[in-house]
């Protein structure tokens, strides 16, 4: 069973009302701190399972309290006496507040984010031209796309404008430098536009659009596990990197077709991975504490799904279109 640490940082006159919460199952009072200054930190012990419900009624208690803070502090491992008891599994699942916080502090434009793009288009962008799959799988473990994705959906999720408008600024400009990077190297280097791995991102199929669902889904409920990996962040990455790149390094050779079959692959890879991850997190039940916000927000959440998957299908028709012979004869 997966225990954390739940300090409450408040003034001194509420700690009464405070300690109240360790009355249920799952919370276990660990500590009040010694009685110097105005304030006091009251420490709960929770499970997974009780944690958010407690993090949601001491935010409603303390609401109208000023200077109050709420730290978590995840446990490795808990040892008890209590031989006699049995204890369940339960599935681990990360705190709204965890998880904002955790998906936040990578989805934001930063000289450092900008770099590592730099570098994994640059690594990508040389792997395909080379056709060197080890090369293009080690740009993406440094790309740092995973935040952003997961920050606009996130953000959506939660109803938290700002990170919607950061999350998307960084994963904009993460992509127009990737096609930017692959431009300047398609006009300075020579190479074959036809080699393996540049041709494939020019070479859009139905089975890219399940790999971009299945991309978004592990990304999404990695994160609400509390189990996200550098695989899963190579993963999107995969979804992302190597289209921009493609994009660039094409027009870098006034290859018009093949930049737009490119462009094609990555509007697919970004319309899928949002809806899958935007399904996941619905389904994960990742929402507002108020009922006033959830009320707010699943307008949003109807708005984003709608949008996504109408965009998917969009892309599915212009695909169909292409690799199936006769599928519209009325356009052909």
């Amino acid at each position: 069973m997966s225990y954390q640490y739940v300090h409450v940082i408040v003034p001194r006159d509420t700690v009464d009302d405070i300690i109240d919460f360790a009355e249920r199952d799952g919370v276990t009072l660990a500590g009040i701190s010694a009685a110097k200054g105005p304030v006091r930190t009251v420490s709960f012990l929770t499970t997974a399972k009780a944690q958010q419900p407690l993090l949601d009624d001491l935010q409603s208690a303390l609401h109208k309290t000023e200077d109050w803070q709420i730290a978590i502090i995840p446990i490795d491992a808990v040892v008890t006496r209590k031989q006699d008891q049995k204890t369940e599994e339960e599935e681990i699942t990360e705190s709204r507040e965890a998880l904002l916080a955790e998906i936040s502090k990578n989805a934001c434009i930063t000289p450092t984010s900008l770099t590592l793009v730099a570098i994994s288009a640059v690594v990508a962008a040389l792997g395909m031209i080379e056709s060197n799959v080890a090369a293009i799988i080690g740009a993406m473990v440094i790309a740092p796309l995973l935040g952003p994705l997961l920050g606009s959906i996130l953000g959506v999720s939660l109803g938290e404008r700002d990170l919607i408008i950061r999350s998307t600024k960084a994963s904009a400009a993460g992509i127009a430098l990737a096609v930017a990077i692959g431009g300047l190297l398609g006009m300075v280097l020579p190479f074959d536009i036809t080699s393996k791995e540049l041709a494939s991102r020019a070479a859009v199929g139905f089975d890219d659009i399940a790999l971009a669902l299945a991309a978004g889904a592990a990304a999404a409920l990695s994160m609400t596990a509390g189990a996200a990996s550098t695989l899963v962040g190579v993963m999107v990455a995969v979804a992302l990197m190597p289209p921009a790149a493609a994009i660039g390094l094409f027009l870098g050779k006034t290859a018009w077709l093949m930049a737009g079959d490119a462009a094609l692959l990555l509007a697919v890879n970004l319309a899928a991975l949002h809806l899958s991850g935007q399904v996941v997190f619905l389904i994960r039940g990742i929402k507002p504490r108020t009922r006033y916000r959830q009320a707010k927000v699943k307008q949003a959440i109807r708005f984003s799904l709608a949008v996504s998957g109408l965009l998917l299908l969009a892309l599915a028709l212009v695909i169909g279109y292409q690799v199936i012979p006769g599928a519209f004869p009325l356009l052909h």
